[in-house]
């Protein structure tokens, strides 16, 4: 089962923030035939990479730079346009993320920037038969000091389903938080060993598509393997606090 939001949201948020709960799924943030019409326009796209941290991905992303700064702010400036045109003849996904965290949060969100240059927007994820993401959790804050946004608080994540592959795919969250004696059971490439949540309680959410879910990414989560020729497609992004006033985010 999932969190979904209640009408008592301010507790809900603090209790994600705080730890007290992993994750809120919010339903029909988008309308099917919204999603259909996103997940079209992503088709016939061309321009899209992989990275370390999955399979398919377009945009940019900061587990791919992390010793890599001036790279990293170079390909965020490109990838930010080309999602830009992406939906230029669409609903705007990003947008309607963030509307929506500024009516739950009432703080302004926009997307970070460091010595005026601006970080990537978010990360479009496309995963395809076989495709899944070991056990990892997100934390920069830890990963990535040399970058402006560690120093903000209380780093979340947002992801929106776009397309639900034909099964298979599900976020996979583990009821416990990334600690610094876990890096003993590290991999090399990406995430930690299957020991590190042995025995640990878990909740899954399927990928509906149109369905937002907030994520407080300390805690150990999972994209389990996707099956059939239909892949799994979300579009998602960090936020994290900068000041009583402001949300910024970042990918």
């Amino acid at each position: 089962m999932s969190i979904l939001i209640s009408p008592d949201k301010n507790s809900q948020i603090h209790n994600l923030i705080s730890g007290n709960i992993p994750v809120i799924e919010m339903p029909n943030v988008l309308s099917k035939s919204e999603c259909v019409l996103l997940c079209d326009e992503i088709s016939k796209n061309h321009s899209i990479c992989s990275g370390p941290d999955l399979i398919t991905k377009i945009g940019t992303s900061l587990s791919s730079h992390i010793y890599d700064k001036a790279n990293y702010f170079s390909n965020a400036q490109n990838s930010n346009q080309l999602v830009q045109n992406l939906f230029s003849h669409t609903i705007s996904p990003i947008d309607k993320m963030h509307q929506i965290l500024e009516n739950l949060f009432q703080k302004k969100i926009s997307t970070a920037t460091e010595y005026d240059m601006k970080y990537s927007d978010c990360v479009i994820r496309i995963h395809k038969n076989g495709d899944s993401v070991h056990v990892h959790r997100d934390n920069c804050n830890f990963e990535m000091p040399e970058y402006l946004v560690s120093g903000y608080r209380n780093q979340l994540s947002a992801i929106l389903y776009l397309q639900s592959p034909q099964s298979g795919g599900e976020l996979t969250i583990y009821d416990k938080q990334w600690c610094k004696n876990d890096e003993s059971q590290r991999n090399p490439d990406f995430g930690y060993s299957s020991d590190v949540v042995d025995g640990v309680e878990y909740l899954t959410i399927r990928p509906i598509p149109g369905n937002l879910v907030l994520l407080n990414p300390n805690f150990y989560h999972k994209i389990g393997s996707v099956c059939g020729p239909k892949p799994r497609i979300s579009i998602g992004f960090f936020f994290a606090e900068s000041s009583e006033n402001n949300l910024y985010c970042w990918s």
